[in-house]
């Protein structure tokens, strides 16, 4: 066997002869720096996505515990009726979301500009908030019960006449 062993070490078929050492100088600082942009952007899109689903999840916990949710939906059961459920939800929610707000901004502007006491700046702040987030809401369920039969007359009308 020892004298095929040259044979096959010149083509290679044995694996005992020394492979040289090819220098590897293809290192391209480019598509580094393009890898490692695209890694931030989608650690950057993965937080943005996880504050967004905290902050909704947050909404929603929120609208459970103060029973907006549960007040529309036995609204929506005990008058059967969906809109009516969520003509509720609607008033309940923007009600209160505007309340909040008010109470915020009217403290933060009495802060700024030294008109009342704190307590009252947010006293006023939360009714004049709760009044016109009632309207609101109010509004929105009107718009909402007029723009429905609309949209069910045109997607009925899709269905009978397809394209």
């Amino acid at each position: 066997m020892e004298p095929i062993m040259p044979i096959l070490d010149i083509f290679g078929l044995t694996g005992t002869m020394p492979a040289e050492h090819v220098p590897d100088d293809e290192f391209n600082l480019f598509l580094f720096s393009l890898l490692v942009i695209g890694i931030i952007a989608i650690g950057v899109c993965v937080a943005i996505g996880i504050v967004l689903t905290v902050l909704g999840l947050l909404v929603i916990f929120g609208l459970i515990s103060m029973g907006a949710l549960s007040a529309s939906l036995l609204v929506g059961i005990h008058q059967k009726s969906v809109t009516k459920g969520f003509k509720a939800f609607a008033v309940i929610f923007t009600t209160s979301a505007s309340g909040f707000a008010g109470a915020i901004v009217l403290w933060t502007l009495n802060r700024l500009m030294k008109w009342w006491t704190d307590a009252i700046a947010a006293g006023t702040g939360l009714l004049i908030g709760l009044v016109s987030g009632f309207l609101t809401g109010v509004a929105i369920a009107f718009a909402i019960q007029k723009i429905v039969p609309i949209l069910k007359n045109s997607l009925d009308k899709r269905k009978r006449h397809p394209r």
